[in-house]
């Protein structure tokens, strides 16, 4: 199986790859994910192009750490760069990806190497704190149906053995404290070009944030799906939701409609 050596152990990876790939996408998933649930995603991108590289973070899927822990935002940063390394070595333009704590790598990422990627996508990002994960209770419990209606997804939740829905939230809130400390400051200033999806119905992360950002910062564009929930990718709407993701980087890598 394919491993990252990092200094903080070995992440696995995948690569979905085009026939004749134009674009590659270096994609960061959330919490209690792992990257063999964007295998329809993966799909969609290379049926149009672009190739998708993703790893199992810490504390997911079949990477090291404990249950549900990223380690810090330069943890996850440092295997997006190592990502980085192996899309781009044939020149393709690269596009950041991100889904809820990938999503503020993500940005983290793109404010700090602007010029490194051709476009940068976020989805479910959590911009604002969430008052209901800052509670003494640090312990995270998701109800599957905040993170989608759609039941291919719901099933797969329920049954993969490398998919949670629970773990100690305690060392992702830390991270996520330490990123929304910065963004009231330094998200205006984003330059690369950045499309957030986000669900209208999303109860884990507020669309109002990301509204009122998308409004404020030119670099930024909201593309909201109507009732949808917080794993925006996986949910009912998830080939609507590829669909525009492809047309953003064919705008903003490719230079195509």
């Amino acid at each position: 199986m394919p491993y990252l050596d990092l200094p903080t152990g070995r992440a696995y990876y995948r690569h979905w790859a085009a026939a004749e790939p134009r674009a590659a996408v270096v994609f960061l998933h959330g919490f209690g994910e792992h990257t063999g649930v964007y295998h329809r995603y993966g799909f969609a991108l290379t049926a149009a192009g672009i190739d998708l590289w993703a790893a199992d973070q810490l504390g997911h899927g079949l990477s090291p750490g404990d249950r549900g822990d990223f380690g810090s935002i330069e943890d996850s940063s440092a295997l997006a760069d190592a990502l980085t390394e192996m899309a781009g070595r044939d020149g393709k333009p690269l596009i950041a990806q991100g889904h809820s704590f990938g999503a503020i790598v993500t940005l983290v990422r793109l404010l700090q190497q602007p010029d490194r990627y051709r476009a940068g996508v976020i989805s479910g990002a959590p911009l604002v704190p969430n008052p209901a994960m800052l509670d003494s209770d640090t312990s995270i419990a998701l109800d599957p149906g905040w993170l989608s209606e759609d039941p291919f997804y719901l099933d797969l939740l329920a049954n993969d053995p490398l998919s949670f829905v629970d773990a100690d939230g305690a060392p992702m809130v830390r991270e996520l404290d330490r990123a929304w400390d910065r963004f009231g400051a330094e998200l205006p200033k984003l330059t690369v070009p950045t499309l957030a999806v986000h669900g209208s119905a999303d109860p884990i992360a507020d669309v109002g944030a990301v509204r009122a950002y998308a409004d404020q910062i030119d670099a930024l564009d909201l593309y909201e799906v109507a009732g949808g929930r917080h794993d925006i990718l996986n949910d009912v709407a998830h080939r609507e939701v590829a669909s525009a993701i492809v047309d953003f980087v064919r705008a903003k890598a490719l230079g195509s409609a």
